[in-house]
C-alpha cells in the first residue's frame, strides 16, 4: 500500500503530538497540613541591568500557587526575584518590591504584594539564578485564567523608592498556566 505525502505528514504529526509533554500541576501535602498546588516550572521574565554590567540581568520567576487550608483556598502568584549580579559586592542595595502591575494584553492588572509564606517545607518553584527575595501577590482564579489566555504579559515591579522595574518574558509560556487551571 502506497501512502501519499499528505497522509504520511498527517501520520507523523499525530505520532509526534503523542510525544509532546504537557505541563501538569503538582499537588503536595506540606507538613503543616496545607495542600499546595503549583506547576513544575515558573515562567521566567528578565530585564537588562546594563548600568551594573554589560550582560547583567535581573529575573522574576512567576508561578501560580493554590494553598488549601482544609477547604479554604487561597490563590497567589509566587514571585522569586533573582539576579546575575552580586550587588552586595558592588555596594548597590536592592530596594524592596512594594507593588506589582501586570500588563496583560495591554491592560494593567494591579496586584498587592506581601511576604511569601516561609513556613512551607519547600518553595513551590525552583530557580536557576540565585534568588534574593520572594514575594506573593494575592490573585484569583479569574485573574490567573486571564493571564493564561493572554497573548502578551509584562511584569512591572514597583520598589519602595517608587522606581518601576519592567520585566519581559524570557523563558516559558503563559499558556502553560492552563494546566494549573485544569486542576481546579
Amino acid at each position: 500500500m502506497r501512502l501519499t505525502a499528505g497522509i504520511r505528514c498527517a501520520l507523523v504529526t499525530i505520532l509526534l503530538a503523542g510525544c509532546v509533554s504537557v505541563p501538569e500541576a503538582e499537588s503536595r501535602l506540606d507538613s503543616s497540613g496545607l495542600t499546595i498546588v503549583a506547576l513544575a516550572d515558573a515562567i521566567v521574565l528578565a530585564r537588562p541591568v546594563r548600568t551594573l554590567a554589560a550582560a547583567a540581568r535581573d529575573y522574576a520567576y512567576v508561578g501560580p500557587v493554590e494553598i488549601n487550608r482544609m477547604g479554604r483556598r487561597e490563590y497567589l502568584l509566587w514571585i522569586g526575584l533573582a539576579s546575575t549580579v552580586d550587588r552586595e559586592m558592588l555596594g548597590v542595595q536592592l530596594p524592596d518590591a512594594t507593588g506589582l502591575v501586570l500588563i496583560v494584553d495591554g491592560e494593567p492588572m494591579a496586584l498587592s504584594l506581601a511576604a511569601w509564606n516561609t513556613r512551607l517545607d519547600h518553595p513551590p518553584y525552583d530557580a536557576t539564578a540565585p534568588i534574593y527575595a520572594v514575594v506573593a501577590a494575592t490573585t484569583s482564579l479569574d485573574q490567573i485564567a486571564r493571564i493564561a489566555a493572554a497573548d502578551s504579559v509584562e511584569l512591572h515591579l514597583i520598589a519602595e523608592d517608587n522606581v518601576t522595574a519592567h520585566y519581559r518574558p524570557w523563558q516559558g509560556t503563559w499558556a502553560s498556566w492552563s494546566a494549573f487551571l485544569n486542576e481546579q
